[in-house]
């Protein structure tokens, strides 16, 4: 298998290894069964194997066994742990931090981070994305959405936009924009349409 270099960030040999990466460094106190990273990763359980194992031997991730499962975190004793955190955290850190934030929120239907960001995840050339916009859908409380878009440029050092829509707009596809926003590549951070709130 070729390895396809991050779109968000090229420094790193795979995508797969950059979203392992941010998934446990940018909450190091998150641990997790390498089984349950494929998903993560978004390649097949081999590959994600591969990387975490890659990561392990760098000494950027540490395991422990459970049994027979194998759990990796972030090492956060390593000298590089800080520099990776700041450059996964520009460049990965909307995937992780802006679905934490908004879980805050009651109301919420479904968050999707949009625009260049949203385009980079999903591998589009480009670059690098200077802001975050995320579509909100269902009915939040208008001054919790402001409280956590402060917080979220805090954190990620970027601008970040914050939409609200309803669930009836999302779904009818009732304006211009969203038609636009669903033609085009997003990335799902919530998704609670199934569920009773």
């Amino acid at each position: 298998m070729n390895a396809v270099p991050s779109a968000l960030m090229p420094i790193f040999r795979s995508e797969a290894q950059a979203r392992i990466l941010a998934w446990l460094l940018l909450v190091p106190d998150r641990e997790q069964a390498i089984a349950t990273l494929a998903p993560i990763a978004g390649v097949v359980q081999s590959n994600t194997l591969r990387e975490v194992n890659r990561l392990v031997e760098g000494g950027l991730l540490r395991e422990r066994r459970a049994g027979n499962t194998r759990l990796v975190a972030a090492n956060t004793s390593s000298p590089y742990f800080e520099p990776l955190v700041q450059i996964l955290g520009r460049a990965y850190g909307p995937a992780v931090v802006v679905p934490q934030a908004l879980s805050e929120i009651s109301g919420i239907k479904l968050a999707v981070i949009i625009g260049s960001w949203a385009r980079r995840y999903h591998g589009e050339p480009g670059p690098p994305p200077n802001d975050v916009d995320v579509i909100v859908v269902g009915e939040p409380q208008p001054r919790a959405l402001r409280r956590v878009n402060a917080q979220l440029e805090e954190q990620l050092g970027v601008p970040v936009q914050l939409t609200a829509v309803t669930s009836e707009e999302w779904v009818g596809r009732t304006t211009g924009f969203i038609q636009t926003v669903q033609s085009n590549p997003y990335l799902t951070v919530i998704d609670n349409t199934g569920v009773e709130q």
